[in-house]
């Protein structure tokens, strides 16, 4: 038996045992569909308020549609209080740089567009600061409050406007787009200005001393422009020139600039094979020239925030630890904020205060501060969670067929039993460029809770091809798609059996995109080692995806060796999942939008029809009408979880129960529109 390494997270077990004792019901689909949940902390200038929003999915009595976003402050005691709730979607949380009121960004009726709002701290309604002739995507405050950097999408040709006003609103591929432009309101007059930006601009902050702005341009407005092409330029505000500083190659990430605006700190790919943003680096905005700060990391730098001339805070992870580190430049250390089972989202410090957006295994993300050295949680967004029942989870690692050690999150089946072996569900994330870490597991297309509170075991990877852990560990799939990775998961599977944890007959496979794309090769190429696979928008044909799908020179450049699809179609076609549909023994529930551009949903749908055509394998395709890349509306995220989990139930019971014929249709939508 290999070796194995655990690490389990004694704050988590004393936080489950008093709620074991306690609560009264386990955790159902519909209280993770309406479970509400923090997206965003904004400390105020001085550190002495802290704003927040919160993400509220629609009631089961609303009409069908995506998560309300809302505004709330937390007072001196604690105790919270709405700025902006009911059925609203605000964006763009900020503090005017004087404190005195709180900026954010919604259309309302008569607005074209998002506008910038004014919420006076003191009391009153908000007002609108300027009027922009179209809708704002983003904006950025001067640091004394005398400017608003922001963009805007260009207003489409004369022409084509005028020809969609007589309906005729055809699309031409990779051409039909308007850019995102660069515009500057100044308070004293009131005016707005454009700025002649040669590209589209996708990020901007202002130098502090207002005399720049640094900005992410890319050649257009198109996601795989987003994804790949950004580069950082620099803007003279008095002159107006606009000039390329820095040509980082491949993903940009965040940008931040020194106290003194000489230097600017900024996150990106180490080359333009990296799949992902992740490590640090300075620029000296006079010479242009660059130094890497995190390169030998094996890690990832999420984020960065210029606290002192040599001293950056930082929000990283290790693998599945999730941390806020203050990073020295001279020595090029890492000094870590105490914490513990917490999963950080945004962190933000102004003042004397550090706030942070922090999940943990027993909650989803809520607004913490930093008290005395410790973490203290701020809010409570749903409190009927304290009456739920937990299962154990902790972090895990086990030691894959090669030695490499691979981590991931495992929760333990309630009220598990030692005599007893269970079922497997192997939940994989997408990308493969993401990672999981320590935090709440439980979604409409995670399961987490929902599985291991009818008797799973529910294991999260982070396998090889992952972030977090260096640049080199994130690139381990390339030339080698659904190889080494793959064998991960089965390395996994054999661990748990032979712990006597798992039934070797009762496993499954889920995940979405890429984790779709394992969930279709575990059904096909693998079909021996898995009874049930749920496979949300997957890759099933590798070259047609890619000759299809809206990130192409991403796929070019990160996962494909820099080489095209009809230079290595052979290849292509032995790590496609559709070349084994006749081999599919899996019982498959395969699931997808109509509108997405990520993945086409021809991917599914093909592979759903190979399936049905040439075996007596159980399989159906579920369409979402409207839905991209993932689903957005509260009532297909319901149907989603549903059917999912009904999939595995269905499946996954004692016994052989691969050629039973696949649930009903139909599904019943306990709790939802009075039933």
């Amino acid at each position: 038996m290999r070796n194995i390494r655990c690490t389990v997270c004694l704050s988590t077990i004393a936080l489950l045992i008093p709620i074991g004792l306690t609560a009264q019901r386990q955790l159902a689909p519909l209280d993770a569909i309406t479970m509400k949940s923090v997206s965003g902390v904004y400390p105020s200038p001085d550190g002495t308020k802290i704003a927040f929003t919160r993400s509220e999915p629609r009631a089961p009595d609303d009409a069908p549609g995506s998560a309300y976003t809302t505004l709330y402050m937390l007072d001196e005691s604690g105790n919270e209080y709405p700025l902006a709730a009911g059925k609203r979607y605000i964006g763009g949380v900020a503090w005017k740089p004087d404190g005195s009121a709180i900026t954010f960004l919604e259309q309302r009726e008569g607005d074209n567009g998002r506008q910038l709002y004014a919420l006076p701290v003191g009391g009153g309604e908000a007002t609108r600061v300027f009027v922009a002739d179209r809708g704002i995507q983003q904006y950025r405050w001067s640091r004394r409050g005398e400017a608003v950097a922001f963009t805007a999408q260009d207003a489409a040709p004369e022409a084509r406007a005028a020809a969609r006003e007589l309906g005729f609103r055809q699309r031409v591929v990779d051409e039909d787009w308007n850019a995102i432009e660069l515009h500057i309101w100044t308070a004293d007059d009131g005016q707005t200005s454009g700025v002649d930006v040669p590209g589209s601009v996708f990020d901007l902050e202002w130098s502090p001393d207002a005399s720049r702005l640094a900005l992410a341009v890319a050649p257009r407005p198109l996601i795989d422009d987003r994804y790949m092409f950004k580069r950082i330029h620099l803007l003279d505000v008095n002159t107006g020139r606009v000039g390329q500083l820095v040509d980082n190659p491949g993903k940009l990430g965040q940008l931040s600039w020194s106290p003194d605006s000489r230097s600017l700190a900024y996150i990106s790919a180490a080359d333009p094979r990296d799949p992902h943003a992740g490590t640090l680096y300075v620029a000296d905005t006079e010479t242009g020239a660059v130094t890497g700060l995190t390169e030998d990391f094996k890690g990832m730098v999420h984020a960065v925030q210029w606290r002192e001339p040599n001293r950056l805070r930082l929000r990283i992870s290790r693998g599945v630890a999730s941390r806020v580190s203050d990073f020295d430049m001279n020595d090029r250390s890492f000094n870590d904020l105490a914490a513990s089972d917490m999963a950080f989202g945004s962190v933000h410090s102004a003042g004397a205060t550090v706030a942070a957006v922090v999940s943990g295994p027993t909650h989803p993300a809520e607004v913490y501060t930093l008290e005395g050295g410790s973490w203290v949680r701020r809010t409570n967004s749903n409190e009927w969670l304290d009456e739920v029942r937990l299962s154990r989870q902790e972090v895990y690692s086990i030691e894959a067929r090669d030695g490499l050690e691979i981590e991931g999150v495992l929760l333990y089946p309630l009220d598990m039993r030692e005599d007893q072996r269970y079922p497997l569900v192997i939940v994989v994330h997408g990308g493969p460029e993401s990672h999981y870490n320590n935090g709440w597991m439980t979604t409409y297309s995670g399961w987490g809770q929902l599985l291991s509170s009818k008797g799973y075991f529910v294991w999260y990877p982070n396998y090889r091809s992952s972030t977090g852990r260096g640049v080199e560990f994130a690139k381990a799939d390339h030339g080698d798609l659904m190889g080494s990775e793959f064998e991960d998961h089965l390395d996994a599977i054999d661990h748990f059996v032979a712990k006597g944890w798992v039934d070797r007959e009762r496993v499954g496979l889920g995940g979405g995109s890429y984790g779709g794309y394992a969930a279709a090769w575990a059904a096909t190429r693998h079909t021996e080692h898995f009874a049930a696979a749920v496979s949300s928008v997957p890759i099933t044909h590798v070259a047609t995806k890619w000759l299809t799908t809206d990130i192409y020179w991403e796929y070019y450049y990160v996962h494909y060796e820099e080489t095209w699809p009809h230079d290595q179609w052979d290849y292509l076609e032995e790590r496609s999942p559709l070349t084994y549909a006749s081999q599919c023994r899996t019982p498959l529930l395969l699931l997808g939008g109509t509108s997405d551009t990520r993945v086409h949903p021809s991917q599914p749908h093909m592979l759903y029809r190979a399936v049905k055509t040439s075996t007596e394998t159980p399989v159906r395709y579920i369409q979402y009408p409207g839905e991209g890349h993932g689903n957005r509306t509260n009532v297909y995220r319901y149907d989603f979880a549903l059917r999912a989990l009904r999939w595995f139930d269905h499946y996954l019971k004692p016994g052989d129960h691969r050629g039973d014929p696949p649930p009903l249709v139909d599904v019943e939508y306990e709790g939802w529109g009075g039933r």
